[in-house]
């Protein structure tokens, strides 16, 4: 059986140790038939640890701290963290007590039975690379146990043997059928009530991804958004929020009846695209908002963009918020140096990532992470307590979970996990270079221009530190007179691709670790056949197809509390004919979000503007390849739903009466 390889590698400055401890611990890995990996072992000098590190099986490193300062050791570890955060590191020491909090694992210099040092070393590797979930649903179904319990299809029995969906059967896969299970087989845990394998699976993850607790979650990131923002707010807490984030944590608003105080992002107008807020703009609301409890970003954005997140979180836990970024496109951040450092990283309190945006579980698998409380300690004890609330946050999670979860979902969080823990960073650097190899293609060898984080911030956000998410890419085709929306069609009809999205003139292609050498090449020829075609068109038009996409229009007041408008009766307006006039200065009863990407032009609450208005009439009745949520009819005519004049005068006395 073939073995997968992995480095143990000991940094020390004692050579002849290291030799001897190497010949020692090699020939125990050469003889180990039964473990499941190859173990190679090396040593070097500090000096040449980044050149191991940059090699993907580096999977543990084992420093010695003999003849070395333990600010040398500090150094040596740090520099090992800041590269790879996901791999062991373990103390090799002669001190009596030694300080171990920052290892996984110490071991004693002066140890002869190498016997145990090996085992030790193996069995910190195996519990790394463990799937305890996912082991455990296999043996389950290799069991073949009989099924006299829910789901009806028993193990896909109900269509395999049916003349008529025996075809799906056959399309799916039998092990899609027979992992789906039922919460009555106690041996595969219970995600309500984790006590076994999902439990060490969730630990697992919470080691990966550095985090104090992580939980799976089979509903995507508009849950968890949902689950945080109702463990920490109540009716009348303030949360400063970016307007623009997803529509999960407008919905969460509306559930618990906070009081939103909306961010105005940066907007792109040229390219369609919503950026960060500025830094200065978020610095004013946690200052003009003193006892808000809630600060919500998300980083990265749809197109890629990071915040430069410490001095932010930094600036809100010294007002007493709580910081919870939305990083569902970001879930790899913390495997490759030049993604990092990510939201847990720079001190968020609470991270919810879709694990199946960027790696590799299935759809509607996410997790939230949750990071270390101990700043409220240094700041407050306040009624919620100073410490993580684990029993609470668990009954919030219970109310958003289904009690009949998927089971492959959850195996598929367990085995993702695995995969970025031990070859994160190998498929990173393999998705980051592919990631540039399109961007030079696209500028060296097409009329179009890939663009990079200046092009998409502009001037405003010139001295935020923003940075762009390399995997995303996104291409100016408006440049050379191309609509990208005909682009994209040409694209998906004539080479078999489909994008990730599209404004009026871009492009966006998620490059992600499934990405492979094969699909380079044939999107770099599309891109070279889609330039050519350009060229040769005598009747492009650049400067209208930079700027011919929709406005996307600025914040209006809030002058509703979102659930008060939202559970109001209230009177749907259609816009057609002389509706427009009668809609502009009513206050809406919906959100209002195209989709993708699921940024709201209109949150339950806002006052409709005449800009807000005529941009959701054109997304509306222009853009055909996108799902316009919240627009409802009155007969054959789109409308919206807005407050009746009661209402309204109802509502707005209700806020006034919150803020005074």
């Amino acid at each position: 059986m073939n073995k997968n390889n992995c480095r143990v590698l000991l940094v020390t400055s004692d050579p002849d140790f290291g030799q001897r401890w190497v010949a020692e611990l090699q020939p125990l890995a050469d003889n180990d038939a039964e473990a499941p990996v190859a173990l190679d072992f090396k040593h070097t000098h500090a000096d040449g640890l980044i050149g191991y590190l940059a090699c993907g099986e580096t999977q543990v490193v084992v420093l010695d701290d003999a003849g070395t300062q333990a600010e040398d050791v500090a150094a040596v570890r740090g520099l090992l963290r800041g590269q790879r955060a996901e791999i062991d590191c373990v103390l090799l020491t002669g001190a009596d007590t030694p300080e171990v909090d920052e290892f996984e694992c110490v071991i004693s210099r002066a140890e002869s039975n190498y016997g145990v040092v090996y085992r030790t070393l193996r069995r910190i590797l195996l519990e790394r690379i463990s799937t305890p979930f996912a082991d455990a649903l296999r043996e389950y179904v290799y069991a073949a146990k009989d099924s006299w319990h829910t789901p009806g299809h028993s193990s896909g029995d109900s269509l395999s043997g049916s003349p008529w969906i025996a075809d799906f059967y056959r399309f799916m896969g039998e092990h899609i059928f027979n992992t789906d299970l039922s919460v009555s087989v106690k041996m595969l845990d219970s995600l309500m009530d984790p006590i076994s394998v999902i439990r060490q699976a969730q630990q697992s993850a919470a080691r990966t991804f550095g985090a104090e607790h992580s939980y799976f979650v089979t509903n995507g990131t508009s849950t968890s958004n949902k689950i945080v923002l109702q463990h920490l707010l109540r009716a009348g807490d303030r949360v400063i929020v970016d307007r623009n984030c997803h529509k999960s944590v407008h919905h969460a608003m509306i559930m618990s009846g906070a009081l939103p105080v909306y961010l105005e992002s940066s907007v792109n107008q040229r390219y369609g695209i919503y950026g960060p807020v500025p830094q200065s703009e978020i610095f004013s609301a946690i200052d003009a908002n003193p006892g808000a409890r809630l600060l919500v970003l998300t980083s990265c954005t749809y197109d890629g963009l990071r915040y430069d997140l410490k001095p932010i979180i930094q600036r809100a836990h010294a007002a007493g918020l709580f910081v919870l970024i939305d990083e569902a496109w970001y879930a790899h951040g913390r495997f490759h140096p030049q993604l990092r450092p990510t939201a847990l990283e720079c001190g968020a309190d609470f991270v919810t990532q879709s694990t199946h945006k960027m790696l590799s579980a299935f759809s509607q698998a996410s997790m939230i992470h949750v990071g270390d409380f101990s700043w409220r300690k240094q700041t407050m004890d306040d009624a919620g307590g100073a410490e993580f609330d684990a029993a609470g946050f668990r009954e919030d999670i219970n109310m958003h979970t289904s009690t009949s979860p998927q089971y492959g979902m959850i195996a598929s969080l367990d085995v993702a996990r695995k995969q970025m823990s031990i070859e994160g960073y190998s498929v990173l650097s393999r998705t980051l270079a592919f990631a540039d190899e399109i961007r030079r293609h696209v500028d060296d060898a097409t009329v179009f221009r890939s663009l990079g984080a200046d092009d998409l911030c502009g001037e405003v956000l010139a001295a935020d530190g923003i940075r762009l998410d390399p995997s995303k890419v996104t291409i100016d085709v408006g440049c050379a007179g191309v609509s990208a929306p005909a682009a994209q069609a040409r694209l998906f009809t004539e080479f078999g691709i489909q994008v990730e999205k599209n404004t009026h003139n871009t492009l966006s292609f998620l490059v992600t670790i499934g990405t492979t050498e094969s699909k380079v090449l044939r999107l770099k020829q599309a891109l070279r056949r889609l330039s050519e075609d350009a060229q040769s068109n005598t009747v492009a038009e650049p400067e209208l197809a930079k700027n011919s996409g929709q406005s996307l229009p600025a914040l209006s007041s809030i002058d509703a509390l979102p659930r008060s408008a939202y559970f109001a009766r209230g009177e749907k307006l259609a816009w057609a004919g002389e509706g427009r006039e009668a809609l502009i200065g009513r206050i809406a009863c919906d959100e209002v979000v195209p989709y993708p990407p699921g940024i709201p032009l209109l949150v339950p609450g806002q006052r409709i503007t005449a800009e807000i208005l005529d941009a959701i009439i054109a997304f509306t009745s222009e853009r055909k390849d996108l799902e316009m949520h919240g627009v409802r009819s009155v007969g054959q005519e789109p409308a919206l739903r807005v407050l009746t004049p009661a209402e309204a005068a109802v509502a707005e006395s209700e806020l006034r009466s919150l803020l005074a």
